[in-house]
């Protein structure tokens, strides 16, 4: 494409008459400097970032939503084969209502409205607000002397929170979870912790229980991700974020 597509237009009919016109006057990218290499490293480096954001948003929409709803439609073809019993259809309900609140999750956490305006402890409170089959109780505590975030890092720590509460709530019978957002020294720490059934941590695969999308955040974020967990022990998700990943 030519450089020259933003230069100023052909004046109109109203121009060559003497009117007045009203559009601002373009600029012309032959003109325009060229990018430092420090310009271009956080360019391509914002470039990255959303790229593999998108990966993630991906992933959870397959491993979510895509099985949720061809495990509903197996319990729909399952109910037409057993009528008049009632279980697949109950058990159908349950997991359409599931893949509701996954997609009101999504959506939310591509445009929270409240985590801009209000910061990450109020848009994580209307988060648990959403409806869930589970009924674990979770209690949310946000230090208020935390580090400033670019919008993009405050959006996928916001994530990383939805992500693990939502899948403390799916696998592990949890009565409680913890969630908690702290400073400590000049690292910033994500910790989600629940009391449910936890699971062997060396003898699982990453993917197993929807763990691929929390180490592509803490990647993204530049941060080290730590699962803690054990048989009967709970789990305890925890990302720190060094200082220097946050002041770039």
């Amino acid at each position: 494409m030519s450089s020259h597509f933003l230069s100023n237009p052909t004046p109109s009919s109203d121009d060559a008459t003497g009117a007045h016109s009203t559009a601002p006057d373009l600029v012309d990218a032959s003109k325009l400097p060229p990018l430092s290499q420090e310009a271009q490293a956080n360019l391509w480096r914002y470039i990255d970032h959303l790229e593999r954001w998108r990966q993630s948003i991906g992933f959870e929409i397959h491993d979510g939503l895509t099985q949720q709803i061809t495990a509903a439609l197996l319990f729909l073809e399952s109910y037409e084969k057993e009528k008049p019993d009632t279980t697949s259809l109950d058990r159908c309900r349950a997991i359409l209502e599931e893949a509701l609140a996954e997609s009101r999750r999504l959506i939310q956490g591509l445009n929270p409205k409240r985590l801009d305006e209000e910061g990450i402890e109020a848009a994580l409170l209307d988060f648990i607000k959403l409806p869930s089959l589970s009924a674990a109780q979770i209690d949310v505590k946000v230090d208020k002397d935390l580090p400033r975030l670019a919008p993009w890092q405050r959006s996928c720590l916001f994530r990383f929170f939805q992500e693990s509460i939502t899948n403390a709530r799916k696998h592990s019978e949890a009565q409680a979870i913890n969630v908690s957002l702290t400073r400590q020294g000049q690292d910033l720490v994500a910790c989600v912790k629940d009391d449910g059934l936890g699971f062997d941590v060396e003898s699982i695969e990453l993917t197993s229980h929807g763990l691929i999308g929390l180490k592509q955040k803490a990647d993204l974020l530049e941060g080290k991700l730590t699962i803690d967990s054990a048989l009967e022990r709970g789990t305890k998700i925890e990302l720190r974020i060094p200082s220097d990943a946050i002041n770039d």
